[in-house]
């Protein structure tokens, strides 16, 4: 079964001498135990620890079991380990629309469930945002929309991928006869940007994953975010 949520679209802006997009959130508990992380992409970024940017190595594990934290986990290409940190820039890619998949790591500490909580609308340049758990991408999905917060209950969950989608170009929309859009109309992309389902229908049949989309609705463009399990 195919499922959809619809997420509010970004103004696209022109962009700063220096590009550099942020989105912050925080991750925490029920007792309100609370950490700031904060992922987004800048033309200055490398691969590596980007100390002008922000970015600063911790200690590559968590504190002591009974207390909340909470850390971003990437592969530090020119180093060839992973590392740690609290904010995680990546480098500006040459494509209008593309996605990053950003790990982060989490220990609840005294706490029996993880609370993440975002600010929206979304910041200029990211179409959506959505935290998937690392196992299998479908125990956990929690679209950074309007509710600004979200809970995971599972308590065996532990690494969690925050999948950003970021679009610097306008909206290619498809168009049906005499130029005009479609009355109803389904574009679906994968993760890397490639056009994968283009119909008035949502395709009964496809690869388990997730899928960023725009439907034609009500005289609009809208992005969907779609979830084959």
């Amino acid at each position: 079964m195919w499922r959809h949520t619809v997420i509010s679209l970004s103004i696209v802006c022109t962009a700063a001498a220096q590009l550099r997009v942020e989105l912050p959130f925080t991750v925490g508990n029920e007792l309100g135990e609370r950490i700031r992380l904060v992922v987004g992409v800048d033309e200055r970024a490398t691969d590596g620890i980007d100390t002008a940017l922000g970015e600063r190595e911790i200690p590559p594990f968590h504190p002591p079991q009974d207390i909340f934290h909470a850390a971003l986990r990437f592969y530090d290409s020119i180093e060839g380990e992973w590392k740690w940190s609290y904010v995680d820039f990546r480098p500006l890619r040459r494509q209008d629309t593309f996605a990053v998949a950003y790990r982060f790591v989490v220990q609840r500490g005294r706490g029996r469930t993880i609370v993440l909580q975002w600010n929206h609308p979304l910041p200029e340049h990211v179409d959506s945002a959505v935290v998937s758990d690392r196992i299998t991408g479908t125990l956990v999905r929690i679209p950074f929309g309007e509710q600004q917060q979200g809970v995971i209950t599972n308590e065996f969950l532990e690494e969690f991928v925050l999948t950003v989608w970021y679009r610097f170009g306008p909206v290619s929309v498809p168009e049906g006869r005499e130029g005009l859009p479609l009355a109803r109309r389904i574009v679906l992309y994968d993760l890397t940007g490639r056009l994968c389902w283009a119909g008035d229908v949502v395709p009964e049949r496809g690869a388990s994953g997730v899928y960023v989309g725009f439907i034609w609705e009500e005289g609009r463009w809208r992005p969907l975010l779609w979830v084959r399990p």
